[in-house]
C-alpha cells in the first residue's frame, strides 16, 4: 500500500489527543508525507458530508478512542484507518502514543496489512443512513419507557414484544454495547449479525445469531411512546409508531491498517478487564 497523503483526526477537547496528533503529523511530514489535519471530528449533517481533505487521503490516522474512530468511519468510507489510543476505550486502536512513532515507521516501511470489518447498511423511510460499524439500536425516546416492536429476518418472524430496545450488532460490535446488554463474545473470524434484546419484558428472550446475509426488519408497534434509531451511538433519528427500519450488511466495509496480528482473546482480557483463572 503506497501512502503519500495522510489525514489526521484528533479527539475534540483533548489536549493529549491534540499533542499526539501534532507529533504524528510532524513525524510523517519529516518523512516526506503530505499531512492534512482535520480540525474537530467529522459530523454527519443531514446524512451528507463533504470532507475532501480527509476523503482524498491514502490513510486516516485517528487519535482518540473507539467513539472518535466510529464517527470518523462514518465519514471516510473505506479509506484505511489507523487508531492511536487516547481515552478510556480503544478496542479498535492499533497503537498507543508511546509506540506511535514505531508504528508509523512500520507503516512507512510497508510492514502492514488491511483488516476489513463488516458494517451495517440502514434504510429508514426509503432513505439510506450512515453505515454502522458497531451496532444499530432501536430504543425508546423517553427514559424509563419500553417500546413495542417486531423483528424479522429475510421475511421470517423472530420476535414481537416489549423491551427497552433491540440491538442489531456486527461481530465488531459484539464487544461493545451488545456485550454489555447480555450478548455473547463472538470470534472475529465469524462474520455474523447479532440481535440482542435490551431488558426484554419476557425473561425467556435470548440473543439471536444470524448469517451476515440476513436482512433484518424492525417495526415499531402501536402502543410505543415514540422511539429512537441510533447508529454507533453517534447518529440518532426519531421513530414514530409504524416506523420500519431495514438493516443488512453494507457493501462498503470499514478498513483498518494493521501492523501486527492481534490476539483477540488477549485483547479482550486487557481491554474489557475480563478475568480468566490461570
Amino acid at each position: 500500500m503506497k501512502i503519500s497523503r495522510v489525514g489526521i483526526v484528533a479527539k475534540p477537547n483533548s489536549e493529549e489527543a491534540a499533542r499526539v496528533a501534532l507529533d504524528a503529523g510532524r513525524f510523517l511530514s519529516s518523512n516526506g508525507i503530505e499531512v492534512v489535519h482535520y480540525t474537530g471530528v467529522p459530523k454527519v449533517d443531514g446524512f451528507e458530508w463533504n470532507t475532501p481533505e480527509v476523503m482524498s487521503a491514502d490513510l486516516v490516522v485517528v487519535v482518540g478512542g473507539d467513539g472518535t474512530i466510529m464517527r470518523t468511519a462514518q465519514v471516510v468510507g473505506s479509506t484505511p484507518i489507523l487508531g492511536i489510543k487516547v481515552g478510556a476505550r480503544g478496542f479498535l486502536c492499533e497503537t498507543i502514543p508511546e509506540e506511535a512513532a514505531e508504528t508509523l515507521t512500520r507503516v512507512l516501511d510497508g510492514k502492514t496489512y488491511l483488516e476489513y470489518k463488516t458494517r451495517l447498511s440502514v434504510v429508514f423511510k426509503g432513505s439510506p443512513l450512515p453505515d454502522a460499524l458497531n451496532e444499530v439500536l432501536v430504543t425508546s425516546a423517553r427514559p424509563s419507557k419500553i417500546i413495542r416492536f417486531s423483528v424479522s429476518a429475510n421475511g421470517k418472524h423472530i420476535h414481537r414484544g416489549m423491551a427497552d430496545g433491540v440491538i442489531v450488532s456486527t461481530t465488531t460490535g459484539a464487544t461493545a454495547y451488545a456485550l454489555s446488554a447480555g450478548g455473547p463474545l463472538i470470534d472475529p473470524d465469524l462474520d455474523v449479525i447479532e440481535l440482542v434484546f435490551v431488558c426484554p419484558l419476557h425473561h425467556g428472550v435470548r440473543p439471536v445469531i444470524l448469517p451476515s446475509s440476513a436482512r433484518v426488519e424492525i417495526s415499531l408497534l402501536p402502543g410505543s411512546s415514540g422511539g429512537l434509531l441510533i447508529l454507533d451511538g453517534q447518529t440518532s433519528v426519531d421513530l414514530d409508531e409504524g416506523g420500519q427500519v431495514f438493516v443488512e450488511r453494507s457493501r462498503s466495509p470499514a478498513v483498518f491498517l494493521r501492523t501486527a496480528p492481534a490476539e483477540f482473546y488477549e485483547k479482550v482480557r486487557k481491554s474489557l478487564k475480563m478475568g480468566f483463572e490461570a
